[in-house]
């Protein structure tokens, strides 16, 4: 589960990420001044859903 942060938004933007596998849950929180990119941020969440497994 992602979610990006409703416009308009400061000198930065937030995404975060939601991962569960059994009984843990991370939470993965990227800001960058700008915009913060929706395809580097699934290439982020990737390996960490898959170290959770």
């Amino acid at each position: 589960m992602t979610y990006t942060e409703a416009g308009p938004y400061g000198a930065e933007q937030v995404r975060h990420g939601c991962l569960i596998a059994g009984d843990v849950i991370a939470l993965v929180v990227r800001s960058r001044e700008g915009a913060a990119l929706a395809v580097p941020f699934q290439q982020t969440l990737a390996p960490q859903s898959a170290l959770l497994t």
